[in-house]
């Protein structure tokens, strides 16, 4: 059984060697606008270093947008969600405050024993283009904002997100899953 903590990972393991080099990480105001100011080319899919910026925890499809679900329904706030939706990914991430999963090691530890990727400092994470037609596989359910600094998903009310998206999926299957899991079927 291979480690789910994979060295180069995004929403899928591998894909950073197709995307290019690395961002470089400017100065800027907030984690979100470093992200932003970070593309080369914001059209396009970018290879960004985890832990500098964010962390990330990336889940099956099904449960992401289950968990995504949730999240919106709490009205808490929240941070960048991204969907790869290439039939062999089908993954939802999460990015996180930078440094989450270090300081947070029990919730590290559950999300890596449940299947769930994490990615931190020396990870490699594809994300979606910040401006296109929405055409693409890769793509953001909530964008980073722009300018200020902007809302960081609470990885407690993740963890519990994730808790209950993965008793509503393991129990009742695609039948109990809610309106925002249609978006999957946009997915292919």
């Amino acid at each position: 059984m291979s480690h789910p903590h994979t060295p180069s990972c995004s929403l899928e393991p591998g894909v950073d060697a197709a995307l290019g080099a690395l961002l470089p990480v400017a100065p800027v105001a907030s984690a979100a606008a470093a992200l932003r100011a970070g593309y080369p080319d914001p059209a396009r899919v970018a290879a960004v270093p985890a832990g500098p910026l964010f962390d990330a925890v990336s889940v099956g499809m099904d449960l992401g947008l289950e968990a995504l679900d949730l999240l919106l329904r709490s009205g808490a706030p929240l941070g960048p969600v991204a969907a790869d939706g290439r039939a062999q990914v089908r993954r939802v991430g999460f990015l996180l405050a930078p440094d989450t999963l270090a300081r947070l090691r029990g919730f590290a530890w559950w999300c890596r024993a449940h299947g769930l990727r994490t990615a931190s400092h020396g990870d490699v994470v594809a994300l979606p283009p910040l401006v296109g037609d929405g055409l693409t596989r890769l793509l953001w359910l909530v964008p980073p904002p722009e300018g200020a600094a902007g809302a960081a998903t609470d990885p407690a009310l993740l963890l519990g997100a994730l808790r209950r998206a993965l008793s509503r999926c393991g129990g009742g299957g695609a039948a109990g899953l809610s309106s925002v899991s249609a978006l999957k079927y946009s997915f292919g």
